[in-house]
């Protein structure tokens, strides 16, 4: 390891100064995630993360794993370009190019990951106007409540419901959103 120190010339050894502890950190925050312990959710004001979010959808551009890994394909690839027959201007240009990439590149990737996410919170407003099929008895007229079972936002679900029309709604008969309460509560009518 001494000998490949001492072999690289001063600019490759600042890139690798730079490389070095950047992998290093990079691997210690990959082990953290793996291990649950480097998720930043945290209750704060403070984002821990250091994301600064640029424009309006949420691309994360500078969090310190963007910088990171940028840092290290800089560092590691002005190291090997340098070692080729390349102006030393051309090899280091190239280098920052490529950290940059990447630093873009993880940012897009962490905005695409972050979709995938979901709150699991279903909207009972979105039912309006969705047909929905009776599972237990809705009596007439808002009396009593009932239950039935629609898909919504993706998921099966059963919810409670009340009837405003003056007869009983029956186990298998198809009914129609027509409103939701904001306890979650929906109001059906027959379909005709």
């Amino acid at each position: 390891m001494l000998n490949w120190w001492n072999e690289l010339m001063l600019i490759q050894q600042i890139f690798a100064l730079i490389a070095i502890p950047s992998s290093l950190i990079l691997v210690i925050q990959t082990l953290m995630l793996l291990f649950g312990a480097g998720d930043n959710d945290m209750d704060a004001d403070v984002d821990t993360d250091g994301d600064i979010d640029v424009g309006d959808d949420g691309l994360a551009l500078f969090s310190i794993r963007g910088i990171m890994a940028m840092l290290c394909v800089m560092g590691w690839s002005a190291v090997a370009l340098l070692e080729t027959a390349l102006p030393h201007i051309v090899s280091i240009l190239i280098s920052i190019v490529l950290g940059f990439a990447t630093m873009v590149g993880f940012a897009y990737l962490m905005k695409l990951v972050m979709k995938l996410q979901s709150s699991g919170n279903i909207d009972y407003g979105n039912s309006i106007g969705h047909v929905a099929q009776v599972y237990i008895p809705i009596p007439p007229a808002g009396t009593a409540s009932g239950k039935v079972t629609l898909t919504l936002q993706e998921k099966y679900i059963e919810v409670t419901a009340i009837t405003t029309v003056n007869q009983t709604l029956p186990t298998g008969s198809y009914v129609r959103v027509v409103s939701a309460g904001e306890d979650g509560t929906l109001v059906v009518e027959p379909i005709q």
